[in-house]
């Protein structure tokens, strides 16, 4: 049980904490995690109470040892031992590591020591390490290794003719002058620079958690090793739900797809399940197909608006889905979530195999669990590139090909002119009954019948999916329309996507929820918690006998049991005793139970239990 260590931020698996530390004669020193402990210094006091985790590689092993010292030990450290043996496989490197941080309590910290480097920290710290040293960077430097941020070069190989580093060893003194040291004296020098670019690495890292970037960093970080790029690889490919367990729900700012790491994302593969396993389509008569853009949301991107322009008369009945990487499929009324509208990849026109492949999956799962289902008439396809090869694919695959018309030849911009008003006949000859073969006669097509979706109906839709997609199926339509017979006069207000759910009660209007543009994410009331309470079993935090203050934390301590499901930043309900209320979860809901410290829901509204 930790006294001394309490996680505050997380990042996925990475963590920044508070350890407070012994420095003797009742002196205490409060410190941040990842933290790096320097095996030269003379403070023996100053270091974290820890029990020690021996591997099954480990000289000492034996049965006996093979439980993890019992969780009613009071330390707040554990220390996996023998770590250099881990480095002469990816994969054993990843197990271990994984196997250990699942071992021990969530919110003790796991020291893996003398294995780090400035090119492997932050690999380190993505996996769940809290505390690395500096024993690897002191015994490179007296065995004449010069380590930088991509690797390590030997000095007496006289491979640099210059240092590449401004670290104070470095600053004051050229190649020829460190080489020219007498053996000790350079050693110290060398295993100095170490740990300097080793404690620059640290706070580069320290700071990508507080942003919620370290995914981006590490992608970036690996590329200069092929040891350091397979443990990513084989991360994301056999601890999907080492990681799913401790990757937020939604974060605040823009996720970059640069690598084809990418697409193995937890995020990526989390929103193209939820699309399928949450999200209902509307019943429409036409499903229409359309690419991505850079500006997001995408319905405020230059193309998108011309779309809409162009098929704005007829969207009472089509369903709009648009096609991008890595999220393969984007319903409409998603286009606001995480991490739909949060974003960015490199745009060259050339899609990779790999790339093409799961947007094609994503495609070709979702028609075929929806297009029986829901019965589309016709299927329009405004596509060009890789975005139609790809649809022409699937659909071949799917046995749909004849179904599906393009609005766009061959090479042709999807925003040209002739591409904008093919798809405008298109669409209205669907909508009339005739063919759509082209007839530009703009008198033909104001005799179409008005098929416009309201603003009402078309705010309700994206309420609805939103709920659903966070809460489960059927929440949305709870949330937005109530139970039949209720008789609720809904209102929805506010511009474009920051809409507000009301509902009119004795003539003055009680919030429901308001979507929160920031995190893409729907933020419920108190009141609006309980119209959808039957659908909130799955993000429901039991606390004890207490009430906590609005605006105010509910830590960890006062948690009874916790929903498995719930991630970081879920919305989640808490019931007790004395109190009801809603808030934003700061850890997930194992982890709530699991843990003695930190603060768990961040309280938004609170209501007492009578």
């Amino acid at each position: 049980m930790t006294r001394y260590y309490e996680v505050q931020r997380r990042d996925g698996a990475a963590r920044i904490g508070l350890l407070t530390l012994n420095r003797g004669k009742g002196k205490k020193r409060q410190v941040h995690t990842p933290m790096l402990l320097r095996v030269s210094q003379e403070d023996l006091w100053d270091v974290p109470r820890a029990a020690v985790i021996l591997p099954e590689v480990h000289p000492l092993f034996t049965k006996m040892e093979e439980a993890i010292p019992s969780l009613s030990l009071s330390v707040d450290c554990f220390v996996l031992s023998f770590a250099s043996a881990l480095l002469k496989s990816p994969r054993k490197f990843t197990r271990r590591i994984i196997n250990a941080r699942n071992m021990i309590p969530s919110d003790a910290a796991l020291l893996v020591p003398a294995i780090a480097t400035p090119s492997n920290a932050a690999l380190l710290f993505y996996m769940g390490v809290d505390l690395i040293d500096d024993l690897n960077a002191v015994i490179n430097g007296y065995q004449g290794i010069y380590q930088t941020e991509e690797g390590a070069v030997k000095l007496d190989a006289d491979k640099l003719t210059d240092l590449p580093c401004n670290c104070s060893v470095c600053s004051s003194l050229s190649v020829d002058e460190l080489n020219r040291k007498e053996g000790k004296e350079k050693a110290s020098l060398i295993a100095r620079h170490n740990t300097l670019l080793l404690d620059k690495e640290l706070k580069k890292a320290k700071e990508h958690i507080r942003a919620g970037s370290l995914r981006e960093y590490v992608e970036m970080r690996v590329r200069a090793s092929p040891f350091l790029t397979a443990v990513l690889r084989i991360m994301d490919n056999d601890e999907v739900e080492y990681f799913e367990k401790r990757t937020p729900v939604a974060r605040n700012h823009c996720m970059m797809v640069n690598t084809m790491e990418s697409l193995k994302r937890v995020e990526v593969k989390r929103f193209a399940a939820r699309v399928l396993e949450r999200y209902e389509p509307p019943r429409r008569k036409i499903l229409l197909l359309l690419p991505c853009s850079a500006r997001k949301p995408y319905s405020i991107s230059p193309s998108h608006l011309k779309f809409i322009e162009a098929i704005e008369r007829y969207r009472g009945s089509i369903h709009e889905i648009i096609l991008t990487s890595p999220l393969g499929v984007v319903p409409r009324e998603l286009e606001v979530v995480y991490p739909a509208a949060f974003y960015d990849i490199p745009v060259t026109g050339y899609w990779d195999a790999e790339e093409r492949e799961w947007v094609s999956s994503c495609l070709r799962a979702y028609l075929h669990q929806n297009l029986r289902s829901y019965g589309y008439e016709a299927i329009v396809a405004h596509l060009s590139g890789a975005y139609k090869e790809i649809c022409s694919d699937v659909a071949m695959d799917l046995g749909i090909d004849a179904k599906i018309t393009y609005t766009c030849k061959e090479g042709e911009d999807v925003r040209s002119k002739d591409a904008l008003r093919r798809l405008k006949e298109e669409i209205a000859g669907i909508c009339s009954g005739g063919g759509g073969d082209g007839d530009s006669d703009d008198k033909r097509l104001e005799l179409q019948p008005r098929l416009r979706l309201s603003g009402w109906e078309k705010k309700a839709s994206m309420l609805k999916a939103m709920a659903d997609y966070q809460f489960g199926t059927g929440a949305g339509s709870e949330l937005v329309m109530g139970k039949a017979g209720e008789g609720d006069r809904i209102r929805i207000t506010g511009k474009f996507p920051s809409y507000k759910l009301s509902v009119n009660s004795r003539d003055h209007d009680v919030v429901l929820a308001r979507i929160v543009p920031e995190y893409g994410l729907l933020a419920l009331t108190v009141k609006g918690a309980t119209r959808i309470e039957e659908f909130l079993s799955s993000y429901t935090v039991q606390i004890d006998d207490f009430f906590p203050e609005s605006s105010g934390s509910i830590l960890a301590p006062g948690v009874i049991n916790a929903s498995e499901g719930i991630r970081v930043n879920d919305e989640v309900i808490f019931t007790g005793k004395k109190a009801f209320g809603v808030g934003r979860a700061k850890m997930s809901g194992w982890e709530m139970v699991e843990s003695r410290r930190g603060v768990a829901v961040a309280v938004r509204e609170v209501v007492k239990i009578s």
